[in-house]
C-alpha cells in the first residue's frame, strides 16, 4: 500500500497519516517532546495529597506549561486555581475555563490592570489577584480600576535583598499595604518568593519574616481571611515548616509549579520529596526524541536535537535511553530495539541550535545513523515553550493524546 506523506506545520504536531493508535515512532517527524502519563499522573496525586496534608491551598504556576489540558488536571484534582507571571498568561487560563488565577507578579500596564480589575464584572464567582510593590504600582492599580469602575485584588510582595521584585523590608510592605488600602484597592495579603534562595534553611527564615509582615498588615484586609502566598518547587518544605503555627484567618497558597513533570536535573536535586522521601516522590514525565544523524569519528555521535529543542538553562540534557531502530520504512518504526546505557557512557557535551554532541565512553552502545536516543531534561520551564504540540505516553510508548501549549 502506498503511504502519502503528511505535512506538520505545528512543531511537535503527528502527522495527519498516523493511525489513531501508534508507537510514537510511527509516522514519527522527530524530535518530539513527549510526557508519560503515569508520570503524570503520579506526581499529580502526590503534589495534591501532600499540600492537603499540610492544610494548603494550591495554585500551580501555569507558567511551566502553557498547556490547559494540564491545567485543567491540576484542578480537576483539586487545586484552587493557578498562578501565572503575566497578563498574557491569564488570559489564556482565563479564556480556557479556570477563573481562579493568581498574577505572581507587578502589573504596571495601564491595560493589563484594566482586565484584571474587571473580571469579577464578566463572572461574579473569579477570583483573579497580582502584586504591588511600590507607590507607583499602587497608583497604576487605583487609576485602572477606576477607569473601568471595576474591583483589583492586590497581595503585597515581601522580597529580600539581592532578590527580584518585592519591597525589601517589613516597614516598606507596611506602608505599600497601607496605600493600597487607602485608594480603595482590595487588598488582600501578601506574597513572597523563596526559591531565589540557596537553601532550605534560608527559605525557611525568610518565611518566617513574610508571615510576620501578613499578621502586621493583617488590620488592612477587609476579606474575612487573609492570604500569603509562596512557593517555588524547590524549597517549599521550608515554607510548610514557617506556616506551621499561622493565623486561623490566614489560608497558605502554594505556587510550585515543576512538580508536575519534574525532571532529571535541577528539581531531581532539590526537591523536597528527596528530603523527605515519607511524603512521597516525584517521577520525571519529560522526554524528547532525536534521531542520530552522524558518527563522523569515534566516540561522538550527532542527534538532531538542539537548543531549539530542549533546554539547556539549568544542565544540559541527560541521554535516558537509546533505540536501535532497523529497516526503517516509511510511515513504520521499523524493528526498535530498546537499551539503556551504563552511567557515563553516552555523555551530552554541547549544543547547537539544532544539534546535539554525544561523547560516546568505553561500553556505550553503538550508534548508527538513524537511531534514536531518548534524552531527560533539567528545568520543565525552559522546554515547555519550545513546542506547540507535546505527545502523551502509555508506559508501552503508545501514544494516547497529543496537548497544545499556548506561549
Amino acid at each position: 500500500m502506498t503511504t502519502t506523506p503528511g505535512t506538520v506545520t505545528t512543531k511537535g504536531a503527528p502527522d495527519p497519516a498516523a493511525p489513531a493508535t501508534r508507537h510514537v515512532l510511527d509516522h514519527a517527524h522527530l524530535p518530539v517532546m513527549t510526557l508519560r502519563e503515569s508520570a503524570l499522573a503520579n506526581n499529580t496525586a502526590v503534589m495534591q495529597a501532600y499540600v492537603e496534608r499540610h492544610g494548603l491551598l494550591f495554585a500551580p504556576h501555569m507558567k511551566t506549561h502553557m498547556a490547559p489540558a494540564l491545567a485543567a488536571r491540576q484542578v480537576d484534582a483539586g487545586a484552587w486555581g493557578v498562578t501565572v507571571a503575566s497578563v498574557q498568561q491569564a488570559m489564556v487560563a482565563w479564556e480556557h475555563g479556570v477563573h481562579r488565577i493568581l498574577v505572581a507578579n507587578e502589573v504596571l500596564d495601564p491595560a493589563g490592570l484594566a482586565w484584571l480589575a474587571s473580571r469579577r464584572a464578566a463572572d461574579p464567582a473569579a477570583d483573579v489577584l497580582c502584586y504591588v510593590d511600590s507607590p507607583a504600582g499602587v497608583e497604576a492599580a487605583r487609576a485602572a480600576q477606576a477607569e473601568v469602575a471595576g474591583d483589583l485584588h492586590v497581595l503585597v510582595e515581601v522580597g529580600f535583598p539581592g532578590g527580584r521584585t518585592g519591597v525589601r523590608t517589613a516597614e516598606e510592605a507596611l506602608d505599600v499595604a497601607r496605600a493600597a488600602h487607602d485608594a480603595g484597592l482590595s487588598l488582600r495579603g501578601v506574597s513572597g518568593y523563596e526559591g531565589g534562595l540557596p537553601g532550605v534553611d534560608a527559605a525557611r527564615a525568610y518565611v518566617e519574616g513574610v508571615l510576620a509582615v501578613a499578621a502586621a498588615v493583617r488590620p488592612l484586609v477587609g476579606a474575612p481571611r487573609a492570604l500569603l502566598s509562596m512557593g517555588g518547587s524547590a524549597w517549599f518544605d521550608g515554607v510548610v515548616d514557617a506556616v506551621a503555627s499561622r493565623p486561623d484567618d490566614l489560608d497558605v497558597l502554594l505556587r510550585s509549579g515543576a512538580y508536575l513533570t519534574h525532571d532529571d536535573g535541577f528539581y531531581a536535586e532539590r526537591t523536597p520529596f528527596g528530603r523527605h522521601p515519607e511524603e512521597g516522590s516525584l517521577v520525571p514525565a519529560i522526554e524528547v526524541w532525536g534521531r542520530v544523524t552522524s558518527c563522523p569519528e569515534p566516540g561522538l555521535a550527532l542527534v538532531a536535537v538542539g537548543k531549539r529543542d530542549i533546554s539547556f538553562d539549568e544542565g544540559l540534557p541527560v541521554v535516558r535511553s537509546v533505540r536501535h531502530v532497523r529497516h526503517i520504512r516509511p510511515g513504520g518504526t521499523g524493528d526498535v530495539v530498546p537499551v539503556t546505557p551504563a552511567p557515563g557512557a553516552v555523555t551530552v557535551t554541547r549544543l547547537d541550535d539544532q544539534h546535539c554532541y554525544l561523547a560516546l565512553a568505553d561500553g556505550a552502545p553503538g550508534l548508527t545513523p538513524g537511531d534514536v536516543v531518548v534524552f531527560g531534561i533539567s528545568h520543565p520551564c525552559t522546554v515547555f515553550d519550545k513546542w506547540r504540540q507535546v505527545v502523551v505516553l502509555d508506559d508501552d510508548e503508545t501514544v494516547l493524546d497529543t496537548i497544545a501549549t499556548w506561549f
